[in-house]
C-alpha cells in the first residue's frame, strides 16, 4: 500500500494519512487501530511475563480469604495503580489493602519497617503496584517474613530480577511488542484484566474465583488514562487504547473523587484533554504526595461518597497552592542561574543544583526546563557533604534513566524510564556526574541524528502549509490523532515566508505573546508563542514552525496556532526591520552568521562616518580591519547610530555610553562567549596598569583614574578596584557578575536590554 493508497482509504485530509506514514503506520490495518479504539485489537494480558503465576496465586489468595497487601508509590502513576488493584481485587472478593511509604520518611519502593508492620497485620500476599523491581533486598527481606511476592511495575530493569514469586515488568519484553510501554496503572489494570479471563481469553466461570469481574473492567479505565498521561508514558499500542478507552471514560466519568477534582480544576468533563491531566489534574495528584501523604490520593479516588470527595479534593486544592509557591521558587532560582549563565543552556543536558530547593518539586521544575529548552533537564537539592536528591525529565529520543545509570557509580542510587528518573548523589560527585551525563546524552543524540546536540527546529516540521487565519477545518482534522503526547507528539507544521505585523503580551505577567504573521499573500493569522516574553522577535521573512489544537473555553472552541519557532529564512533577506523603542529605533543583529558583513551592512546604509561601534575589548587590528569609529565608554561621542559589537559590562556603562551618543538607531551585533578572561589574565592586566599608573604619579584613588582603567580592559571599575587591592576573591566575584550581565545581554529580549 503506498501513502496515496491510504490517504483514499482512510478519506478527509490526505495529511492525515501522511502523518500515519510518517509515524510508522503504513497499513489500512494499523492505521485504523491507531485512530479508533474499535478496530485495534489489544493484547492478552497473559503475555506478560509473570501474569499466570501472579494470577494463580492471586486466586488461591481470594479462595482461601488470605489478606492481600498492595504497596503502592507516591505518584499519580502509583496512586492509580494502586487504586485500580484495589478496586479490582475487593471486587473479585478479595481481603485486599493497601500501603503507600509516606515521601517524607521513606523514598520510592518497598521499606523494611512497612514490610514487618504489614506481616504483623495479617498480610500474606504483597503485591507491589510502580515498584519493586530493583528492592532486592527489601523483597528478599518480604519473603524471610513469610510473603509471597508479586511485583507489578514498569521501571527499567537492572542485570537480574527479583527472587520474588512472580515479576511482572513490560521492560521483559521486546521493545517492539504493543505492551512495552505500559505505565505502572497499566500492568495493574492487565492483571485485573487477566484475573476475569482465562488464558485463552474467554471469561471465568468458576463461581469461586472471580467470575464477577465484567469486562471492561469496573470501568477502571478512567484511572487508568490519568496514570498513562502523568507518568509521561509513550503512547502506543495497548497504552495508546487504554488511553483512548480510558478519556471517553472520564469524559462521562460517574467517579465521584474525579468530578470533585475535575471541579476545583475547572475543567469541563465533556471536553476533556490529555493537556488538561498533565497540567490540571495530575499536578494536583502529585502535590499530595510531595506536601502530605499519598494515601489522601488512592482515597479520593475510591471513594463514592460525594461529601468526602469534595472534603478530599479541597484540602487537595490548598496543597496544590502550596506546591505553586514552593515550585515557583524553584523555578525562579534556574531562571536567575541560567541568566547569570546562558551556557547552561546549551549543554546537551541543563543540570541545576541548590542547597535551598525542597526535592518534592523539583522533577516538575525539571519537566518545564525539558519542555521550554527542548532538552534533557536534571534539578538536584544538595546541602554540601550530604546526600542530595536529582529528579530528570527528558526529550522524544533520549533516555535520560539510561545515562543516569552509566554514570559509573557517581550516583547512589536511581530509578525511572526513560523519560523521566530519580536518583540519589553525594554531592561532591556532581561536578563529574555533570560531564557524564553530558557526555552520555551528546552520544545518544549523535547516534539519532548524526551530528549537533539536538535536532534542528527547522528539520522538525512534518509537514508544510499555507498560513490562514481559519485553523478550524485543519486543527479538526489533526484532532483524529489525539490522545498527543510522549510517542505521539502533536504534529509540527510550517509556513514559509512570513512577517510579523505586531506582538501583544498575554497572560498576567506579560510572560506570553500573541504573535500576529503575515504571508505574502497578505493573509492574516494568529498565534500563542508561550514562555516568549524576554525573547527577542526575529526580523525579516521568517518561518514558522507550529502546532495546532482546539482550544473549549467557556462553552465555544476554536482553534489556537502555538509557536514552536520563529526560525529567519536561510536566504539572503533584506536588512532587519527596526523595533521602535522609546528613544530610539533598535535593530536587533545578535547571533549573525558573519558579524563582520552585517557591519558592513551598517556602514554601507548610514555611512561610516554616522556610525559608532562600542568595543573595548576587540583587538586593534580588527577594527581597523572593519573600518568606522570605534569607540569605549569614555571615548563616545554624539552619533545618529550606535552598534554593540560587544556586550558593556554592566548596566551602568550602557547607559553612560547611550546618554552620551545619544542615537537614532541602536544596532545589537554582539555574539555569545564574550568576557571569558581567566580572573588570572585580568588581574594581571590591571597589574600591569598599575604600574603604569605609578610610574605617571597618577592616584589610585582618583575615580577617573580607575574608570580609564576599566575601559580599557572592558571591564567594571569594582572589578578594577578588586584587582588594584589585590582582592582576588571580590575581583573573582565581580568577573562573574560581569559574565552573567553579557550573558544576559545577550539572550534578552531587545527591548528589555536597552531600556
Amino acid at each position: 500500500m503506498t501513502e496515496q493508497q491510504l490517504a483514499a482509504a482512510l478519506g478527509g485530509n490526505p495529511l492525515i494519512a501522511h502523518l500515519l506514514w510518517q509515524r510508522g503506520y503504513q497499513t489500512l490495518e494499523e492505521a485504523r487501530g491507531f485512530l479508533d479504539p474499535d478496530a485495534f485489537t489489544p493484547t492478552s494480558p497473559f503475555d506478560l511475563p509473570g501474569m499466570a503465576e501472579a494470577v494463580a496465586r492471586l486466586r488461591q489468595a481470594i479462595a482461601r480469604g488470605e489478606k492481600i497487601l498492595i504497596w503502592g508509590d507516591f505518584d499519580v502513576d502509583g496512586q492509580t495503580a494502586t487504586s485500580v488493584l484495589l478496586l479490582g481485587l475487593r471486587a473479585a472478593g478479595a481481603n485486599a489493602a493497601y500501603s503507600i511509604p509516606d515521601r517524607a520518611t521513606h523514598s520510592h519502593g518497598l521499606n523494611k519497617p512497612g514490610l514487618a508492620q504489614a506481616r504483623e497485620q495479617g498480610a500474606k500476599v504483597l503485591l507491589t503496584c510502580d515498584c519493586g523491581v530493583t528492592d532486592f533486598e527489601e523483597v528478599e527481606f518480604a519473603r524471610r517474613l513469610g510473603f509471597d511476592v508479586i511485583i507489578t511495575d514498569h521501571h527499567d530493569l537492572a542485570d537480574h530480577l527479583p527472587d520474588a514469586l512472580a515479576v511482572i515488568n513490560p521492560k521483559r519484553l521486546p521493545p517492539s511488542t504493543p505492551l512495552a510501554n505500559l505505565p505502572g496503572v497499566g500492568v495493574a489494570y492487565k492483571l485485573i484484566e487477566a484475573l476475569g479471563q482465562t488464558e485463552d481469553g474467554r471469561p471465568m466461570t468458576n463461581e469461586t474465583t472471580v467470575s464477577r469481574l465484567p469486562s471492561p473492567v469496573l470501568g477502571l479505565l478512567d484511572l487508568v488514562a490519568l496514570g498513562i498521561v502523568s507518568d509521561l508514558a509513550y503512547m502506543r499500542g495497548d497504552t495508546r487504547y487504554l488511553l483512548q478507552r480510558g478519556l471517553a471514560q472520564l469524559r462521562s466519568s460517574a467517579r465521584a473523587g474525579i468530578r470533585a477534582l475535575m471541579r476545583v480544576s475547572g475543567l469541563e468533563a465533556s471536553t476533556l484533554t490529555t493537556d488538561d491531566i498533565g497540567f490540571q489534574i495530575g499536578p494536583r495528584l502529585n502535590a499530595i504526595g510531595r506536601l502530605d501523604k499519598a494515601e489522601m490520593g488512592v482515597r479520593l479516588l475510591i471513594t463514592e461518597d460525594d461529601n468526602e470527595a469534595r472534603e478530599l479534593a479541597a484540602r487537595i486544592e490548598e496543597l496544590n497552592a502550596e506546591r505553586k509557591i514552593i515550585q515557583r521558587k524553584v523555578e525562579d532560582d534556574a531562571a536567575r542561574m541560567i541568566e547569570r549563565n546562558p551556557s547552561l543552556i546549551r549543554q546537551p543536558v541543563i543540570i541545576l543544583q541548590s542547597e535551598d530547593w525542597h526535592p518534592s518539586v523539583i522533577g516538575i521544575a525539571a519537566s518545564g526546563l525539558a519542555r521550554r529548552f527542548n532538552r534533557p533537564a536534571m534539578l538536584i537539592a544538595a546541602r554540601a557533604g550530604e546526600v542530595g536528591r536529582g529528579s530528570a525529565r527528558s526529550v522524544e529520543g533520549v533516555d535520560i534513566h539510561a545515562a543516569i545509570a552509566d554514570s559509573h557509580g557517581l550516583v547512589l542510587s536511581s530509578g525511572g524510564h526513560p523519560m523521566a528518573a530519580g536518583f540519589g548523589i553525594h554531592s561532591e560527585n556532581i561536578p563529574a556526574f555533570r560531564d557524564a551525563i553530558g557526555q552520555h546524552v551528546r552520544k545518544q543524540v549523535e547516534a539519532a541524528t548524526a551530528g549537533g546536540v539536538l535536532p534542528r527546529q527547522r528539520d522538525l516540521a512534518d509537514a508544510v502549509v499555507d498560513w490562514s487565519e481559519n485553523w478550524m477545518p485543519l486543527a479538526a482534522e489533526l484532532e483524529r490523532l489525539a490522545p498527543f503526547g510522549a510517542g505521539n507528539p502533536r504534529p509540527i507544521l510550517m509556513s514559509r515566508n512570513l512577517s510579523v505585523s505586531r506582538t501583544e503580551p498575554v497572560g498576567k505577567d506579560g510572560s506570553h505573546r500573541a504573535v500576529f504573521l503575515r504571508d505574502e499573500a497578505g493573509r492574516m493569522g494568529r498565534a500563542i508563542w508561550w514562555g516568549s516574553g524576554s525573547k527577542p522577535v526575529p526580523d525579516g521573512a521568517l518561518d514558522v514552525a507550529f502546532t495546532l489544537e482546539m482550544n473549549s473555553y467557556r462553552g465555544r472552541t476554536n482553534a489556537q496556532a502555538r509557536v514552536e519557532a520563529l526560525l529567519p529564512r536561510e536566504e539572503t533577506s533584506p536588512p532587519a526591520a527596526p523595533v521602535i523603542g522609546a528613544k530610539y529605533a533598535i535593530v536587533d543583529l545578535r547571533g549573525a552568521l558573519d558579524r563582520a558583513a552585517e557591519l558592513r551592512g551598517v556602514f554601507a546604509r548610514h555611512g561610516a562616518e554616522n556610525v559608532q561601534v562600542f568595543a573595548e575589548l576587540a583587538p586593534l587590528p580588527a577594527k581597523k580591519m572593519e573600518g568606522g569609529q570605534w569607540v569605549t565608554r569614555l571615548t563616545a561621542q554624539p552619533a545618529p547610530v550606535l552598534v554593540f559589537w560587544e556586550s558593556p559590562p554592566n548596566a551602568a556603562a550602557l547607559r553612560h555610553v547611550l546618554d552620551v551618543a545619544q542615537p537614532q538607531e541602536v544596532v545589537l551585533l554582539t555574539a555569545l562567549g564574550e568576557s571569558s578572561e581567566a580572573p588570572e589574565a585580568v588581574a594581571k592586566q590591571i597589574a600591569a596598569m598599575k604600574n603604569t599608573a605609578q610610574k605617571r604619579g597618577d592616584a589610585l584613588d582618583d575615580p577617573q583614574v580607575i574608570e580609564r582603567m576599566a575601559a580599557r580592559v572592558g571591564q567594571r571599575v569594582e572589578t578594577v578596584r578588586a584587582g588594584l587591592a589585590g582582592q582576588s576573591d571580590q575581583l573573582r566575584y565581580w568577573l562573574e557578575e560581569t559574565r552573567a550581565y553579557r550573558g544576559y545581554f545577550q539572550v534578552a529580549g531587545a527591548l528589555e536590554v536597552v531600556k
